[in-house]
């Protein structure tokens, strides 16, 4: 290796640690959701619950499986945060990248919030990967509160 190339590889491992990012790539984590009550119909998420508004700029926020549980992501939420929710639901990673997503934690590690990353899809190729995403989190129902 060339003294270029090796400059080349401490800086990209260098980006890659400063980055506030960090690729998750556990496929069976679970991402919780925090749905909002208006997005609900007939008990279950509507698509908009799973594709990112504007303001969100492409980052569908979600609560790191890993590091946190469903009824933990949906106190934070609506106790800390002091927003609503009618509930958390989940996907797995495994499912955003089958929904052609990649999912994402925040440094450092220990943060439970991350985001599945839209940010590089048109508003078409956003609802379809939310459609997917939607099916999956209706299968696997309301994760807290239980019942919902």
């Amino acid at each position: 290796m060339t003294g270029d190339e090796e400059d080349a590889d401490t800086s990209a491992s260098t980006d890659e640690a400063q980055s506030p990012e960090e690729l998750l790539e556990d496929l069976a984590e679970l991402l919780f959701r925090q749905v909002h009550p208006k997005w609900i119909d007939d008990g279950s998420p509507t698509s908009q619950a799973f594709v990112p508004t504007k303001k969100d700029a492409g980052a569908l926020s979600i609560a790191r499986g890993s590091l946190t549980t469903a009824e933990r992501a949906f106190q934070h939420h609506t106790t800390v945060l002091n927003l609503e929710s009618a509930g958390s639901w989940a996907v797995t990673v495994g499912e955003a990248e089958t929904a052609g997503l990649r999912s994402f934690g925040e440094r450092p590690t220990g943060n439970p919030h991350g985001f599945i990353d839209f940010r590089e899809l048109g508003r078409k190729a956003s609802e379809r990967a939310g459609k997917i995403l939607l099916a999956r989190a209706r299968d696997r129902g309301c994760l807290h509160p239980a019942g919902e």
